[in-house]
């Protein structure tokens, strides 16, 4: 049964569940958007259990489609589709046939739920899938044909025992989200989703602090039939977040991982992994200024180190981000951010150790640390050494334009360049020959959103490759490097997201 057969029978059960109609007065479709629009931004809006999961901005927008529907409280339904066309020239990675790649990536997602009092039993559909594609793409996190996101059961208790502590816990499969998602995130830019099957329980003061603890088997992803999870693969973790200070936010977190019986070969780790994140939110808007204030700094920094065993070595990586942004008290509320991304990796790739540093579960994009991913998404946090700076402005409310320039290097010459590969293994000089200079690149990105339900945004990337990749083309072999791959990569996306 296709995704759209799928959502035309949902809508049909929806609607046996429906109120009485909305009164004549204008058509039904404004009437539902004011109503929606209403809901959203007042106090109607009823919190949904994903919201201590993942970023709220994930899956909160005016429901048009359940104020249409004329749905009850106690019924969640939402819709939504994203369409991109993107394309990459001079491709890098080791396996590819083409100099170029363009594709049609499409993703929809249904949500429904059900709520009684602190009790929400909640699912989420995805549909992931992409066009154009030939032999010798890269098609990675691109397709998984309709499968389930999200199945959970949750309960929320807002003042357990009289001691005023909010308690959420969630059982099922589920996205997970910390912090700026740089380890653990519920996936923006790319095609497919993370998601893990498990519980998770979150104690606080629903104000200012909470205490998160979970435990985990991650689900993998396969294309074509439903995805399962693997009791032989283990992740948990605790964190400890606040927002009690004004001038700083953030969190403090021990993230563990076991899938040394997963029979795949680029699995095989046992360690933990220990982190620490603090930040200052930047304005967003010019009422957050103080009257004559001319700006306001803002800051995000974040550490983490890896301890244990990794692919039947030692392993102990590190990693580290810094950001400082000024936003000026102008019109079009420009920010300008200075930013530097580290991830280690090993010296001597020939060794019994590992130094390697894995992102697990984490965004690229998340926080704009990197680039564009998908097809592109050349930079990852792991052996990795980039800085840059960003210039962001909002011409009007409901849009936002940004440049950044980022310079790249490997961290350690004689490691992998990570993610570089379709089939095979990644770019590597394991005699460190090649040097580390990856290049620099420069990105070009706008968004406008009509409200809450369309978003529309497009965006050019230009890569000029460092000498890196000129001396890999010298190797025997290319060094694995396919055609052309050594130079310069253009990179294009247009998109359109719809949320009803």
């Amino acid at each position: 049964m296709t995704i759209f057969r799928k959502t035309a029978w949902a809508l049909a059960v929806a609607g046996l569940i429906t109120q009485p109609a909305l009164a004549a007065e204008g058509s039904i479709i404004e009437s539902a958007y004011d109503r929606a629009v209403t809901a959203y931004h007042s106090k109607e809006w009823k919190e949904l259990p994903d919201e201590a999961l993942i970023r709220s901005n994930r899956i909160k927008w005016n429901r048009v489609g359940k104020a249409a529907l004329n749905l009850p409280d106690w019924v969640e339904f939402s819709l939504s589709q994203r369409t991109r066309y993107e394309n990459v020239s001079n491709n890098w990675r080791a396996g590819q046939r083409d100099a170029n790649n363009s594709q049609l990536p499409l993703q929809s997602r249904i949500h429904l739920g059900i709520n009684q009092g602190p009790f929400w039993i909640m699912f989420e559909g995805q549909d992931s899938r992409t066009h154009f594609n030939e032999p010798g793409d890269f098609t990675g996190r691109m397709t998984n044909t309709f499968d389930i996101l999200q199945l959970f059961g949750s309960a929320t208790f807002k003042n357990v025992f009289d001691t005023g502590l909010r308690t959420d816990l969630h059982v099922g499969r589920l996205t997970l989200e910390l912090g700026k998602a740089r380890l653990i995130g519920r996936n923006n830019y790319p095609n497919t989703t993370n998601t893990f099957d498990g519980g998770h329980l979150a104690v606080g003061n629903d104000k200012d602090w909470r205490v998160r603890a979970f435990l985990t088997a991650p689900v993998i992803i396969d294309e074509t039939e439903l995805d399962e999870s693997s009791k032989r693969n283990l992740f948990w973790g605790a964190a400890f977040e606040s927002t009690q200070l004004k001038w700083l936010s953030g969190e403090a977190y021990y993230l563990g991982i076991s899938d040394n019986k997963d029979p795949r070969a680029t699995r095989d780790r046992n360690f933990s992994t220990f982190g620490a994140h603090g930040y200052k939110k930047a304005v967003n808007k010019k009422s957050d200024f103080k009257d004559g204030e001319f700006g306001r700094w803002d800051y995000d920094f974040e550490g983490m180190v890896q301890t244990g065993e990794r692919r039947n070595k030692d392993h102990f990586a590190y990693a580290g981000f810094a950001r400082i942004g000024y936003t000026f008290n102008e019109p079009w509320i420009p920010q300008l951010l200075g930013e530097y991304v580290y991830a280690s990796g090993s010296d001597d790739p020939n060794s019994g150790k590992s130094q390697t540093f894995d992102r697990l579960f984490g965004l690229r994009r998340t926080g704009a640390d990197l680039m564009q991913t998908s097809l592109y998404g050349p930079f990852g946090h792991s052996n990795l050494e980039s800085g840059g700076w960003r210039l962001s402005v909002k011409p009007t409310s409901n849009s936002r334009v940004h440049f950044k320039h980022h310079v790249n290097w490997l961290a350690e010459a004689r490691d992998a360049f990570d993610g570089s590969q379709v089939t095979g293994g990644n770019l590597q000089d394991k005699t460190g020959s090649s040097g580390r200079w990856l290049g620099h690149d420069i990105e070009l990105i706008g968004e406008y959103k009509f409200g809450s339900n369309l978003i529309l945004s497009a965006g050019y990337s230009h890569w000029f490759k460092g000498d890196y990749f000129d001396r890999l083309a010298q190797l025997p072999n290319r060094g694995n490097l396919p055609q052309d791959g050594e130079k310069d990569t253009d990179y294009f996306f247009a998109q359109t997201e719809l949320r009803f």
